[in-house]
């Protein structure tokens, strides 16, 4: 199947900008070209900056790297009912109009995954497909189960053998009210080692990421993130790719990709051997793999 794309859609500035949309100073940056993509930072706390960049995703369309409102250096309202999942949603239309962007495509990280999908729910009509990387669709029951066997499976792993210190440290804190009284940094010094295959990753990678902690709390008090999707994925017809990593523990193959793709007969699953929580990072030639033959057989 291929798919009609508007391969001169009006050529972006490239570079770092700042829009004014939906009442809100969207920073963002502009790299690539071809059909404009739009990607969200996570929405509760993390600048774009650490998914930066992508190329592959450059190599076929003009990315929009965008931080939600609030986070990185976008502005946003000192108000927590306005960080519902609808407001996300929102803000991404309003940016596909503001760019005079009939149709785009539309990506996302984690909880930018989780927006990515809402649009496509509300807004099919203006996408010409979607990319999902480690995404949340549903904050349930199987997914807590799922996360809380893969954390236990972790204390055989090598690294938590050799340092067991640091898992008994994140294991107990995972369950503890005290991390509703922790930053997002102190919370990821401690944790950040679960969301890697390889956890001495962590610190390299989470020590340049640029968090928010207000906007955490806003995201937190509005229940961002908590909707299920998955009853309502019928709505989306476009091609979406679903890139997981096969040892994510927060967003895992078998409670979210797995439902995502059940959900989704246009969709393509990609499970990514030897990766967490960032195929990006721990596979990248996978990672462009999945994304290169996905763009050339519905688009090229």
């Amino acid at each position: 199947m291929k798919n009609n794309i508007d391969h001169l859609s009006p050529v972006l500035e490239q570079g770092e900008h700042f829009f004014n949309v939906n009442g809100l100073t969207i920073h963002c940056y502009i790299r690539g070209n071809g059909p404009v993509l739009l990607l969200p930072s996570p929405g509760w706390g993390p600048s774009v900056n650490y998914i930066m960049p992508l190329t592959v995703l450059e190599k076929y369309c003009t990315v929009v790297y965008f931080d939600t409102r609030h986070s990185g250096k976008s502005t946003g309202p000192q108000d927590a009912s306005q960080y519902g999942l609808e407001n996300f949603v929102a803000d991404i239309e309003h940016l596909r109009i503001f760019l005079k962007q009939e149709k785009i495509f539309v990506a996302g990280h984690s909880g930018g995954g989780h927006q990515a999908l809402a649009y496509g729910i509300a807004h099919n009509d203006h996408l010409y497909g979607i990319i999902t990387i480690d995404a949340i669709a549903a904050s349930d029951e199987i997914r807590f189960a799922e996360m809380s066997q893969r954390i236990a499976k972790k204390k055989d792993e090598p690294f938590y053998k050799a340092h067991p210190e640091y898992y008994d440290r994140a294991f107990e804190l995972m369950g503890s009210p005290d991390m509703a009284k922790m930053t997002i940094k102190q919370i990821i010094d401690i944790t950040g080692g679960f969301y890697f295959y390889k956890p001495e990753l962590a610190k390299t990678v989470f020590d340049s990421m640029e968090c928010n902690d207000e906007v955490l709390k806003y995201t937190q008090q509005a229940g961002f993130q908590s909707k299920n999707l998955l009853s309502e994925l019928y709505h989306i017809t476009v091609p979406t790719l679903i890139i997981s990593g096969e040892d994510d523990f927060m967003c895992d193959p078998i409670s979210q990709a797995k439902r995502i793709n059940e959900n989704l007969p246009a969709s393509t699953l990609v499970v990514i051997d030897e990766s967490g929580h960032m195929p990006w990072i721990e596979q990248p030639q996978a990672f462009n793999s999945a994304c290169e033959r996905w763009f050339d057989e519905y688009f090229n």
